[in-house]
């Protein structure tokens, strides 16, 4: 972390808990109905997510991980199987793709998509899922006993939680539906439920395979500390179980090759396999300790905390983030527990169900209705300083960026579309579907129906089993600095021009469109 960052993070923290300490100690005279309309205004704001999420598409500012799971819808929806050739030139051996990640309830977004195939089905769908996870938060706090506008509030705090706005406006994946999936098992947990509780811990393992830990996790916790032996067992059996069965047999067998899981690399110190990691990490625990105490993971754990004030650590089921943080804490790199990503979603409904479990503790030793201001503050402000919405000031100022991004920008500048973004789809229809294409990665977006698409300057997949037969090029590099992973060097973009290999299609507002001379 670089000294300006640094400062940066210390005036930031410093502006939350003195804005929370200040709406603390405003206490009755701002009465907690005026709190409830703020936090229902909250709530219908939280519909910006969906126009930031369309407009980055529009302006060529999401990249090849949207493009990869519109690939793959489109596959299920053509051929009925999970294919996703991008992965397959990357990774020969995992062209199903359930091999890399075991994801099948894609399928309900294939179902969508095959009704209407335009990429805002899956903007849409997105944004109102991930919205609907303050439904499941508001029944959960009524159940515990919570006013009416202290569960609004809640569910408003959910949907300005930065973290939980990153997850929300990040491409697309499926590990962030494990949000609105857990807070519907914990809402039939807490009713005593059986049928629809088990349903919801089944399907929690069945949106990404690392779930299943987290399902696991939260069994112990019921078992042992609710002393709720059969929902425990449940969630023991099928988060454990069905974390083991996926990963050691359905995910191997799937792989055309030596399986590996993806996420293996990050955790090289260790091993590659679960088994290995965690034996490893139990059999040396310094290597463990120093692994986990670097001071960029403590950084984003810390900022996990910071806008609900802490408040969850009084509550023991926060525990049951353990599982997915612990991951996070030991890989390689910090970004699996970067509270900007998606990887740490699984936490999120434990987080908030241990602030509702905490919470009468705080009311207990402070006053309600200024401890309720405080949080709204803490959260509002947490937002502003190092959130990604309207109301951070990443957004308004360029220069301000809570984090050494690459690729991901927040600014109101990213949104706007200009004539260049219109452009590329006169140029990109040119393309038969039939064919692959090299292109750079904001251009990725525009392809997802070709055959496969490769990331330029590859012209070939990793193998060399397939080669390019376009290559579709942006002269102006959409506007990106030279340091960001999908900038084009122009150096590269001239061996193309001139080995004599390409024959130029179409040469359209800074677009190069060109076609391998062998296959005219």
């Amino acid at each position: 972390m670089n000294n300006n960052l640094l400062i940066f993070y210390i005036i930031g923290v410093t502006s939350v808990l003195i804005s929370a300490v200040g709406a603390y100690r405003m206490g009755p005279r701002a009465h907690l109905r005026y709190v409830r309309r703020v936090c229902l205004g909250l709530i219908v704001l939280s519909g910006y997510l969906f126009l930031a999420q369309y407009f980055k598409y529009q302006s060529l500012h999401v990249f090849v991980d949207f493009t990869h799971w519109m690939q793959l819808v489109y596959q299920i929806t053509q051929t009925g199987l999970p294919l996703s050739p991008n992965s397959e030139f990357l990774s020969p051996g995992t062209l199903n793709y359930f091999s890399v990640h075991f994801v099948p309830l894609i399928y309900v977004v294939a179902a969508l998509f095959k009704l209407i195939s335009r990429p805002e089905t899956v903007m849409v769908f997105n944004v109102v899922v991930m919205i609907s996870s303050a439904l499941p938060l508001y029944k959960l706090a009524r159940r515990m006993n919570h006013t009416h506008a202290f569960a609004v509030c809640m569910a408003a705090l959910l949907l300005w939680y930065p973290t939980f706005q990153y997850i929300t406006l990040y491409e697309f994946e499926m590990l962030r539906f494990s949000i609105p999936v857990l807070l519907w098992m914990l809402y039939f947990f807490e009713t005593r439920r059986s049928a629809p509780y088990v349903f919801f811990v089944l399907l929690a393992v069945l949106v990404r395979e690392e779930v299943g830990l987290t399902v696991g996790m939260f069994g112990v916790y019921a078992w042992f500390h609710q002393k709720r032996r059969f929902d425990g067992m449940m969630a023991l059996i099928l988060g454990f179980g069905g974390f083991v069965l996926i990963t050691s047999a359905l995910m191997p067998a799937l792989r055309g090759g030596e399986y590996i899981h993806v996420a293996g690399g990050a955790f090289s110190q260790f091993g590659n396999s679960p088994a290995e990691i965690l034996w490893s990490a139990i059999s040396h625990p310094f290597v463990t300790i120093k692994a986990m105490l670097e001071i960029t993971k403590i950084a984003n754990v810390f900022m996990l905390g910071l806008p609900l004030l802490f408040i969850p650590l009084a509550a023991p089921s926060v525990l049951v983030t353990a599982v997915n943080i612990g991951v996070g804490l030991l890989s390689d790199v910090p970004f699996y527990i970067s509270y900007m990503l998606y990887y740490i979603a699984p936490s999120v409904p434990f987080i908030f169900y241990a602030l509702l479990k905490a919470w009468p503790k705080i009311e207990a030793r402070f006053h309600s209705y200024g401890a309720t201001n405080a949080l709204v503050a803490a959260v509002v402000m947490s937002n502003i300083v190092f959130g990604p919405s309207p109301l951070s000031l990443q957004f308004w100022f360029k220069q301000i960026r809570p984090a050494p991004f690459r690729t991901e920008d927040f600014h109101w500048s990213v949104y706007r579309v200009t004539n260049h973004h219109r452009a590329i789809d006169d140029v990109a229809t040119l393309i038969p579907d039939s064919a692959i294409v090299s292109a750079p990665q904001f251009l990725h977006p525009r392809l997802f129906k070709k055959r496969g698409i490769l990331v330029f300057p590859a012209l070939q997949s990793k193998d060399g089993k397939w080669q390019a037969q376009y290559v579709l090029l942006d002269t102006s590099n959409n506007g990106l600095k030279s340091e960001s992973p999908a900038f084009v060097q122009p150096a590269a973009m001239a061996v193309v021009r001139g080995e004599g290999k390409w024959d130029l299609v179409k040469n359209h507002d800074a677009y190069e469109l060109y076609r391998r001379v062998s296959d005219l």
